[in-house]
């Protein structure tokens, strides 16, 4: 029997596969245009002219295209993805999801739909839901290299050090020569205050593929907070030699200089860091302080001012102009932006429906937490210390973190109310009309306490006070266990003393505060516990800075 020849129209399909393929989007559309012009109801056509178009930029026919394929073939999975993948361009995070899911219930053995829906939550900051997709992407195809490293990432991202420890070792003891695995293991176990095992596993990385980037910048990140700074400036070179855009390596060459006492080439780095992300606020932070360092406040303030024109109300660099104007003398505008009588609102929480009275509520929440798997021991990629620090609350089972939720938000709107009206103010005009939360717990036991630190991806903060101990009390001179307000980190070279103001916990107590105030906890003192649940509101899109 004679072979059935293939359909003119197949080849031409194969070759439109093969143009996009190949990166050739264009000569793929022009084909696809051709074929579809005699086939305008062919699925398999309207899908390939689909990703065509969309990666020839045009994201509205794209979808419309796809739209059409999925409309004449429902159940073919494939299409269903690569319209998620042109929806998920467009920002409707929602309908991608939805469009991935249904992807990955066509085609029990295809994960890239599960993989694909792990990235657009990753991106968008929904780390533990990252985490789920990642990990049924695992399901249909353990050596998934892309989702084992995305999930890790995820629960790195997430707080939680400890799973992504574990997951990267898993994956490492079955594929010992993953340079990008060691690498990230590096970076957890830095995150983690293990310094020396992240010097060890990014130096594997480097020795499987010296030429990877990331595998020098997390040597070198290790090494210098480990104090051998002459080898952290060798691998902080080597990784800009390699990846010339990396502005972090750039950022840390400038601190190790600093530290070396090499001011010169400190402000070299720091303004490389700054061409390569003029959003880079810790870069021009530092160049700024070493304006206030060599007591120029003026000086300080037009490097600030200059990063403010480019970054609006960005909240690092409106704290850091608080201390520059104060040494500057500048009080009343100082004031202006950092005022805690004006701005730190006390709110005392009524229990939610559901509990009997708020210590019913307390009890709950603090049950939740000290059960919670991410809760860490002093991570150092936070400003906890001798305590614990949990990951993301805001996870299923989510329990009494649900009508704590509620309470975040009512929160919110009260303080939008407060300042409905006010004039023209860089901090206020900022508040975000679509927000995200992000909440986190922290246990503090004696000696226990916070450095002081701002929350810079943020707009509005907050804590909310679970257990207090009786150690905390009015009659203190020392404070023990109150959350004070406007001291500068060691690193900010501010001359004037600083203006500070102090809140004593209570259980059942809410403080909100702008995200660019600097707070600190008093070390907590004797053989106690203090318990409290801090948020962030954050912009929508934008993921939470550790913290």
């Amino acid at each position: 029997m004679a072979k059935q020849r293939p359909r003119k129209t197949d080849i031409k399909l194969a070759r439109v596969r093969d143009a996009l393929n190949e990166g050739r989007p264009r000569d793929a559309l022009a084909l696809a245009r051709h074929v579809l012009a005699a086939r305008k109801r062919d699925a398999a056509v309207l899908n390939l002219a689909g990703v065509a178009t969309f990666q020839c930029g045009d994201r509205e026919e794209a979808r419309a295209l796809l739209e059409e394929a999925k409309a004449r073939a429902p159940k073919d999975a494939e299409i269903r993805m690569n319209l998620a993948n042109v929806v998920a361009a467009t920002g409707d995070v929602d309908a991608a999801l939805e469009s991935y899911e249904a992807a990955h219930d066509l085609a029990s053995g295809y994960a890239e739909p599960a993989y694909n829906a792990g990235v657009l939550l990753a991106k968008h900051g929904r780390h533990p839901e990252a985490t789920g997709w990642f990990r049924q992407a695992m399901t249909r195809d353990p050596e998934h290299p892309a989702a084992a490293i995305g999930c890790a990432e995820a629960l790195r991202a997430a707080g939680n050090l400890s799973a992504a420890k574990e997951e990267l070792e898993a994956w490492i003891a079955l594929h010992m020569n993953d340079p990008i695995a060691h690498t990230n293991l590096a970076a957890v176990l830095s995150a983690m205050g293990d310094d020396a095992a992240a010097r060890d596993a990014g130096e594997r990385a480097a020795e499987i593929d010296p030429g990877l980037a990331a595998a020098h910048f997390n040597i070198g990140v290790a090494q210098q907070s480990l104090g051998d700074h002459n080898a952290a400036l060798k691998r902080y070179r080597r990784t800009l030699a390699l990846e010339p855009g990396h502005a972090a390596a750039a950022l840390n060459l400038g601190e190790v200089y600093t530290t070396l006492g090499d001011t010169a080439e400190a402000a070299r780095a720091y303004r490389r860091a700054l061409d390569i992300d003029p959003g880079f606020a810790k870069a021009a932070i530092n160049l700024a302080d070493m304006k206030l360092a060599a007591d120029d406040p003026e000086a300080a303030l037009r490097v600030v001012d200059d990063f403010l024109a480019r970054n609006p109300s960005h909240p690092a660099a409106l704290a850091f102009k608080a201390f520059a104007l104060r040494d500057a003398g500048r009080e009343a505008e100082a004031v202006n932006l950092d005022d805690p009588q004006r701005f730190i609102m006390q709110r005392r929480l009524e229990p939610p429906e559901g509990f009997k009275d708020t210590d019913g509520f307390n009890e709950a929440l603090a049950a939740h937490l000290l059960d919670h798997p991410t809760l860490t021991p002093s991570p150092t990629a936070h400003a906890t210390r001798k305590g614990r620090h949990s990951g993301e609350l805001l996870t299923p089972p989510l329990g009494p973190m649900a009508a704590f939720r509620d309470q975040v938000e009512a929160g919110f709107r009260a303080y939008k109310r407060k300042f409905a009206g006010e004039p023209a103010h860089p901090y206020l005009d900022a508040c975000p009309a679509d927000a995200a939360i992000s909440v986190w717990g922290v246990v503090m036991d004696e000696d226990g306490h916070q450095v002081p630190h701002i929350h810079p991806s943020a707009w509005l903060s907050g804590v909310y006070y679970v257990e207090v101990p009786d150690s905390v009390c009015d009659d203190d001179p020392a404070r023990s266990g109150w959350i004070e307000f406007g001291r500068p980190p060691e690193d900010i070279h501010a001359a004037h003393d600083p203006h500070v103001a102090y809140f004593r916990p209570e259980p059942g107590l809410m403080l909100l505060f702008p995200s660019h105030f600097y707070h600190r906890t008093v070390p907590l003192k004797g053989r106690t516990r203090r318990i409290s649940i801090a948020f962030d509101i954050v912009p929508a899109l934008k993921s939470r800075a550790a913290d």
